[in-house]
C-alpha cells in the first residue's frame, strides 16, 4: 500500500478510548475522529460535564458516545465494554488511557492506593483487551494501544507503583503482539513524557518546576496532548499496520 492519505483512513472503524474526555485521551479521540472513526468516550464525569467533548467529536460528522465508568471498581472493565458495545457495536480499536497516580514514598504506600492503581492502570487494560479480542480475531483486523509513561525508563521514588504497573502493561502488550500478530491485530504502547494536562496543572504552574523539567528535555518544551495524537493515528491506521509490539516514547527526549 502506498503511503498516502488513504492509508490513514479509519472510516467504518469504532474506537473505545478510556479516560478520554480531556487531555491525551481526548486529543487521540479527535485525531481518530478526523480520520473517520466513530468514538466511544469514557470517563468518570457526569454526562453533562462530558457533553462538550462529545459535541466536539460529533461536529466532525462522526458518531460519538459517552460511557461513564470508574475503572477502579470491581467489574468496571466488563461493564464499560458491554455499555460501549450496546451503544456503538463491535469495537475495532481499543485505546487504554485511563490511569490513577499517587505520589508516595515507598514506606507510605498503602493497600488502598495500591489496589486502586492496579485496578485502573493494569487490570482494566487487560480485561478490556480480553473483551475486544474475539471480534478483532473474527474480522482479522484490530488495534490495541495502551498509554504508558516515560517513567517506565526514568526512575522516580515518588511513583514506584505507577511506574511498575506501566512497565507491566507494556510487557503484556508485547506478549500479545507476539501471540496474536498473525491474526491481523497490532498491539503497541505509547509512553508520554511530562505533558501539559490537567493532572500536571498544579505542578507545572510553578515556574521553577516547569523550568527544571524543560532543562532536561532536549526538545526544549513540555509536551501537549496533541503531540501523542499523530502517533496514535499512525498505529491505528493501515499506514502503521507493520508496527507491532512497539513502545513509542513521546517525551521530547526526556528519557535520554
Amino acid at each position: 500500500m502506498s503511503n498516502n492519505a488513504a492509508s490513514f483512513d479509519l472510516s467504518g472503524r469504532t474506537a473505545l478510548i478510556t479516560g478520554s474526555t480531556i487531555g491525551i485521551g481526548f486529543a487521540i479521540a479527535e485525531a481518530l475522529a478526523s480520520a473517520g472513526a466513530n468514538i466511544v468516550l469514557n470517563g468518570i464525569e457526569d454526562e453533562k460535564d462530558a457533553q462538550p467533548s462529545l459535541d466536539t467529536l460529533q461536529s466532525t460528522g462522526q458518531q460519538a458516545w459517552y460511557c461513564r465508568t470508574d475503572l477502579s471498581q470491581p467489574g468496571a472493565a466488563l461493564s464499560l465494554y458491554n455499555a460501549a458495545s450496546v451503544k456503538a457495536g463491535p469495537i475495532d480499536i481499543l485505546i487504554s488511557n485511563a490511569a490513577i497516580q499517587f505520589g508516595q514514598k515507598f514506606p507510605d504506600i498503602g493497600e488502598d492506593e495500591l489496589d486502586l492503581q492496579f485496578a485502573t492502570n493494569f487490570k482494566a487494560s487487560l480485561q478490556l483487551t480480553q473483551s475486544v479480542l474475539p471480534h478483532m480475531q473474527a474480522q482479522g483486523w484490530g488495534r490495541v494501544i495502551t498509554i504508558g509513561s516515560v517513567q517506565e525508563e526514568i526512575f522516580n521514588s515518588n511513583f514506584i507503583v505507577y511506574a511498575a504497573l506501566k512497565t507491566a502493561q507494556t510487557h503484556f502488550i508485547c506478549n500479545l503482539a507476539k501471540e496474536y500478530g498473525s491474526d491481523g491485530i497490532t498491539f503497541n504502547n505509547i509512553a508520554p513524557g511530562i505533558f501539559d494536562t490537567h493532572r500536571n496543572k498544579d505542578f507545572l504552574s510553578n515556574s521553577k518546576n516547569r523550568d527544571q523539567f524543560v532543562s532536561k528535555i532536549p526538545s526544549g518544551r513540555i509536551g501537549l496532548p496533541s503531540d501523542c495524537a499523530g502517533t496514535a493515528l499512525l498505529l491505528c491506521s493501515e499506514a502503521g499496520s507493520y508496527i507491532n509490539g512497539s513502545n513509542n516514547f513521546i517525551d521530547g527526549g526526556l528519557r535520554l
